[in-house]
Order: C-alpha cells, then sequence, then structure tokens
C-alpha cells in the first residue's frame, strides 16, 4: 500500500493521502484522530486495484462502513460505486453477544468473561430509547451497567477502563442533543457506539436504532 515507505508521524508524511473532512472527529475518531485518514487513503487504492462491483463491510465497524460509502458517494467512485457499498450486520457470539473479532484473540480467558459488557450496556441503552428516555438518560444506563462490570472485574484483580459510549445522528455523525428522544430524531437511524479496554484489548461495537433501511 505504501511502495516507498511511510512515517507513522502524520505530520512528516509526504505523499497523496486522502482525508474526510467533518465526518472522522466523531465516535472513533475522536479517540484515534487521525485514524481514518489511513483508512480511506488504503481502502482506495484497494478500490483503484481491484475495481469491483460490490463491497461489503461490517456494522461493527459502523462509522468506517459509512465514511466509506461516502468516500466513493463524493469522489464519484465508479467501482464500487456508493450504493453498491453494503454493511451487513455484526456476527456475535450465540451465548453471550461479543462481536466476533480479530481483535478478541488478545483477550485471556478471565478478560473474554467481561468483554460482552460493552454490548449489554448498549442493549441497555437501546432499551431506554425505545422506552422514550432521553440521550443523556439512556448513556448515563449504559454507563452504569459498565461501571457494575467494572466492580466485579476488579474483584478478579482485571482492569477495565470505559473509552466512550455515545449516541450520533446516522447522516452527521454529530453527537446528539442531551435532551433528544427516539420521537424527536425521527425516521434518521441513531448511531449507539461505544468502546471498552479490558485488560490492554480495546473492544468497539455498536448498535444502529431507528430505520435500518436509510442505512443497511
Amino acid at each position: 500500500m505504501y511502495p516507498s515507505g511511510i512515517s507513522q508521524d502524520v505530520s512528516t508524511q509526504k505523499g497523496a493521502f486522502v482525508k474526510m473532512k467533518g465526518y472522522g472527529h466523531q465516535m472513533e475518531g475522536a479517540s484515534r484522530p487521525t485514524f481514518f485518514r489511513g483508512v480511506v487513503t488504503v481502502v482506495t487504492k484497494l478500490f483503484n486495484v481491484v475495481q469491483r462491483t460490490n463491497a461489503y463491510f461490517g456494522q461493527k465497524d459502523i462509522q468506517q462502513a459509512l465514511l466509506l460509502r461516502r468516500l466513493c458517494k463524493d469522489l464519484l467512485f465508479p467501482h464500487p460505486e456508493a450504493d453498491h457499498v453494503h454493511i451487513v450486520p455484526t456476527t456475535r457470539d450465540p451465548n453471550d453477544g461479543l462481536a466476533l473479532s480479530s481483535r478478541n484473540a488478545y483477550l485471556s480467558a478471565n478478560e473474554r468473561k467481561f468483554a460482552p459488557a460493552i454490548y449489554k450496556a448498549l442493549q441497555y441503552a437501546r432499551s431506554a430509547w425505545s422506552n422514550g428516555e432521553s440521550k443523556d438518560r439512556c448513556v448515563s444506563k449504559a454507563v452504569s451497567v459498565i461501571d457494575e462490570v467494572k466492580v466485579q472485574a476488579a474483584m478478579d484483580g482485571m482492569d477495565m477502563r470505559l473509552d466512550y459510549i455515545e449516541m450520533n445522528d446516522s447522516e452527521t455523525f454529530d453527537v446528539l442533543d442531551v435532551s433528544s428522544n427516539h420521537q424527536l430524531a425521527g425516521d434518521i437511524p441513531v448511531i449507539l457506539s461505544g468502546a471498552l479496554w479490558v485488560g490492554k484489548t480495546r473492544s468497539i461495537d455498536s448498535i444502529v436504532v431507528g430505520d435500518l433501511k436509510h442505512i443497511i
């Protein structure tokens, strides 16, 4: 992907790169400021090389998938066209709902027990949202779930740290107003996402609430 090599220091890099303005600093981008610059650059190169009709990305990385769809739309990619960038449902462990990911291999057996906490927290927030509660209350309930699991993990001598849980507009990625609820949001899907450190492994997950036809 970088035949001339590349510095990990963005300020010293030279050459052509792709950057999404206004869409890469929220959610995952808040914790990883230059991450999506690398993603869209590498995927642009990939699309130019393989020139496939369809591309498929997982819903777990929903922000990444939606950014790549917008990339194809804004830059008029012929292969794939934006409406051929598909987002497929997250595959989960049938027992505890943990999103399947290559990162799970880094979890110890003990850490693996607590990793599903992020999905459990998002489920609580989704339920609260469906019941008409405000965005602020939904996020607070999700954080409370994590706090409870953190206590259990600490008793097992394991460290857990919440990076974020947030609710964002699926079109703009803007953070929802604290008083927003599903009646005010209307038909536009809302992205409920979070990231959790379990030991030294960072796990991410997301749930889309609202009309999925607008996204999937």
